[in-house]
């Protein structure tokens, strides 16, 4: 189990996504001063106009980037329980599948560089 969870960020192209940088997210922040606050991430990536094998690599892992590309506003929530679990279940219900399939709408973000 890793202490940060990646967020990548793409554009949103008619020819296909494209990777333009990414952010990590601390299990810490998450459960420690910043839960249920807003609060900004900054998105790092590869210079603009540079492509191949590292780029790629910068865009993916905010680590070894070297530009900073933005940032994002967000809220993370997390609830303590005693006991969790991950449950999956078939849903054959029609009127079940209805009331999910609206929760499942895409959403668009704009992202500001």
């Amino acid at each position: 189990m890793s202490g940060k969870l990646p967020f990548r960020i793409y554009d949103d192209d008619t020819l296909g996504d494209e990777l333009v940088g990414s952010f990590n997210l601390s299990t810490k922040d998450i459960i420690g001063d910043l839960n249920g606050k807003f609060f900004w991430k900054n998105i790092y990536g590869a210079p603009v106009g540079v492509s191949g094998k590292n780029a790629d690599w910068m865009n993916s892992d905010p680590d070894v980037a070297s530009l900073w590309k933005g940032r994002i506003l967000i809220q993370v929530v997390a609830v303590k329980t005693e006991k969790p679990y991950l449950k999956l279940e078939n849903i054959t219900d029609p009127a079940q599948i209805s009331k999910a399939q609206e929760h499942f709408k895409l959403k668009k973000f704009s992202i500001n560089c």
